[in-house]
């Protein structure tokens, strides 16, 4: 699916009271955007009423892509344990809360997971919870909490200085985007040091077993589920049966490799339901926007 120009012209100029304009020129395939707001103002913003109240983001209007996906080498980025004397990087862990608020609509709820990054800072999680890629409006107050469980954060909340998506392909297919976190939490410190952070593979074969973990509303915790993928329409990747991954977990991870040593590897990101579960996998413009996001 091409781009509307209309889409790429409201990139340009997007622009609220927290957020500066989303950048964006014309033939990328990638787009920005800075957070200007502090993280004391975003931490203020989320009263625990606010939180109680935020609900699932909507999963935008399927369509079919009629571009081909751009297919590049595979590349491995291997999990990271956090600092210290503490266990490997746990999935459990590593997948959080992402709250968020769409201006003029209201707050909402998405799923994100800590993923390895040069400045330990990046967590993975769908576009639509990022962006309204048919207009180009940029959400505002992205707050995450690694192992979020019912209401309790145990790691404490980060906030965000940027983020990145994907605008080459505005299907489903293209649905990735990745966060990047201030230094956060309750010892004020980078996330991936905290809780660690989850190996990233990109041009991955797609039939590898996977498991698929994501935080729905309905229960406010995270839950899972496994499954043989199946290449999808659009260039994503299903699962069939996948039970629970209900409105709210969205940007949750999809995991192949699920070991116990740390070896897990996330090669797509949840969008919502197509029938089965399905997932935007991560190839080459994916890989653009992670490393924009790592170096950031």
């Amino acid at each position: 699916m091409r781009v509307l120009p209309r889409v790429l012209a409201a990139l340009a100029v997007a622009a609220s009271s927290t957020v500066l304009p989303a950048t964006a020129h014309a033939g990328a395939t990638t787009a920005t955007a800075v957070n200007r707001s502090s993280a004391t103002a975003v931490d203020h913003y989320w009263t625990p009423e606010r939180l109680d109240a935020a609900r699932p983001a909507p999963v935008p209007a399927l369509g079919r892509s009629t571009r081909a996906a751009a297919v590049g080498e595979p590349r491995f980025v291997h999990a990271t344990p956090p600092a210290g004397p503490h266990t490997l990087a746990s999935e459990w862990v590593t997948n959080g809360r992402l709250v968020f608020t769409n201006p003029g609509v209201g707050d909402f709820i998405c799923t994100a997971n800590v993923v390895s990054a040069n400045n330990r800072d990046v967590i993975a999680t769908a576009r639509h919870c990022v962006v309204d890629i048919a207009t180009g409006k940029v959400f505002q107050n992205f707050r995450f909490a690694p192992a979020y469980n019912r209401g309790s954060a145990p790691y404490g909340w980060w906030t965000w200085r940027s983020a990145g998506w994907r605008i080459d392909d505005t299907g489903p297919g293209g649905d990735n985007a990745f966060i990047v976190l201030n230094r956060g939490g309750n010892a004020n410190a980078h996330v991936q040091d905290v809780v660690g952070g989850s190996g990233i593979g990109f041009n991955w074969a797609t039939n590898g077993y996977a498991h698929a973990i994501g935080l729905p509303g309905s229960v406010d915790y995270a839950v899972w589920c496994e499954g043989q993928p199946y290449d999808g329409p659009s260039g994503g990747v299903q699962i069939r049966n996948c039970v629970g991954l209900s409105g709210g977990a969205s940007g949750g991870s999809f995991i192949v490799n699920y070991q116990a040593d740390g070896s897990a590897v996330q090669t797509a990101s949840y969008f919502g339901s197509w029938g089965d579960a399905y997932f935007a996998y991560y190839r080459d413009v994916a890989w653009q926007v992670y490393n924009g996001a790592q170096n950031a």
